[in-house]
Parts: C-alpha cells; structure tokens; sequence
C-alpha cells in the first residue's frame, strides 16, 4: 500500500507539473468587433476583453499564474483600468485569477450559484478532486439570478444565465452593438464537451442552452466559445446537432434496457469521434455523462 501511495504521489506531481506549464503558456490577443478582444491561451478559458472611454470590461481570467501576462495584454490595448471582471461559470480556468483582480479591487460579478460553488469545498466526481473554498477576495461581490444589462463603451451588453448545462452557474454576455457573444463553456470546441453533473451541469440544459445563444444570435454574430477559436452562428449550431444527437441516441438505448457497459459496448457515436473525439473527453466518458444526465 505504502508503494502505491507513492507511485500516486508521484502521478499527481507529474500532472500538476504539466498543467502549470500548461497554465503558464503563451497568451495572445486578438480584436474581434466594435470595442471587443479576446486573449488565448490554449490550456485555459478564452477571455473576453471590451475595452474604450468608459474602460474595461473583462470576462474570465483563466488560471491565477495568467493574471501578470491577462494585466500585460490589456494594458497594450487601453490605460484605463479594468471596471469590471464577470465569470461565465465557476471553474478554475475562468476564475483562477479572481483572488487576483478581486485584491485589486475590481469589481466581480457572476451568477449567485458560482458565488455559492466558490464559497464552499466542492468534489468533483469527473476529476475526483476536490477544489477548497476560495479566499473571500475571489468571490463575486455582485451576482444576479437571471440577467443583468450593462451600458458600457457605448455598448449595451446583455448577462443571461443559462441554467443547469455546463454547471448550474452558467452565463452568456451578448454585445448587441458590437453583435458579438461570450458563450462560456456552454460552447466550446475541442471536442467532446465536459459536462459537469458535480456542479448542476446537463445534457438537457446544455442543449436548452444553446437554443438560448441561437435565439439571440443572427447570421453575422462572432461567438466566443469557452475554448477554441472565434466562429459563427453554423458552428454553433453544428455543436448542438451533435450532443443532441448523440443524447437521442443514448436515451435510445437505455429506453431498451441496457446498461451503461452496454450502451458503451454498442459505440453509438462512432461517426462523431474523428471530428468531436479528440479533447481530454474521451467517447466512453461522453457516452457515461450522457448515460448519467438523462
């Protein structure tokens, strides 16, 4: 036992040290309409930036090591200083550096369910880890049940939760004059989505989700995904086709019986994996989320 608690040891330093290379990665910017900016780094949550006259209104900050070279890139794009930070959702790489803006005294706001997630121990049943509570000057200290509407750098800039997809804290923000959207990880694209059960996430409302962002978007609208490049509404909407699809196809097979290991034995989303089966969520974990989120 003392050997294999070792070896785990081990695994996990290994890991850990992977992803704060990961985390400590390149970040770049790009302008994407009107007074909107999005900073990449691969391993972490895209980060929407508007900046203008009234300031920046920032969205996510990924992961804490991040917040030097976030301060950095916005810094180039404007001198004036960050107004507001919100959260989509309240993960890790969207909400690592809140301890970080937040002790400057930027102003946090988010869903008043990744204020209740933040504030406790939450174990997560995908990772089989658990995140502590974060430290108080990481919390939203302004949060909203459904939506909320700021005017700012001539914009007016719609806040939605979108309940129970990828977490039960999801948000969406919607640039009307720019006509630009920050979808979170209600839509990303590396494959295979994380749905998180853990934290109040669905398939269901993931798709009711993106039927949300679909209502409200046009032809022309740039959709910011949680993670992958900048796209339009077809994308979004070849997104949806796929987990719907794939959700039928699962209920299908559970509604003649069988069990998870047997769903899985039938590879029921063998014509998606070349386009959709390449992230860290592989298909026998997918097919398990959608087993388990009926």
């Amino acid at each position: 036992m003392r050997v294999i608690a070792l070896l785990l040891a081990g695994v996990l330093l290994a890991t850990t040290v992977a992803a704060q290379q990961r985390m400590e990665g390149d970040l770049t910017s790009t302008p994407i309409r009107g007074s909107v900016h999005v900073l990449v780094m691969p391993a972490a949550g895209n980060v929407g930036v508007s900046v203008g006259k009234d300031g920046v209104f920032m969205i996510d900050d990924q992961f804490a090591p991040m917040a030097p070279k976030i301060s950095a890139a916005v810094a180039k794009l404007t001198d004036k200083p960050v107004r507001y930070l919100l959260n989509t959702h309240w993960h890790g790489d969207h909400s690592g550096g809140n301890a970080i803006f937040g002790g400057q005294g930027i102003a946090i706001v988010a869903h008043d369910n990744v204020r209740t997630r933040m504030s406790a121990e939450h174990f997560n049943t995908f990772f089989k880890s658990t995140t502590p509570p974060a430290p108080p000057e990481a919390l939203p200290v302004i949060t909203f049940s459904d939506r909320m509407t700021f005017h700012f750098n001539d914009d007016t800039i719609r806040v939605i939760h979108i309940p129970g997809a990828h977490t039960d804290g999801d948000a969406m923000f919607y640039f009307e004059r720019a006509d630009v959207l920050h979808a979170g990880d209600v839509f990303v694209l590396y494959g295979y989505p994380f749905i998180d059960l853990s934290s109040g996430g669905s398939t269901a409302g993931m798709i009711a989700g993106l039927d949300q962002i679909l209502g409200l978007i046009g032809p022309e609208t740039l959709v910011i995904p949680g993670h992958g490049p900048v796209v339009a509404r077809a994308r979004v909407e070849a997104f949806r086709a796929m987990l719907a699809t794939s959700r039928e196809r699962v209920l299908r097979l559970i509604s003649e019986g069988k069990t998870l290991e047997q769903v899985i034995a039938a590879k029921p989303l063998t014509d998606f994996d070349l386009e959709w089966g390449k992230s860290f969520i592989k298909v026998d974990q997918f097919v398990t989320t959608l087993y388990n989120s009926r």
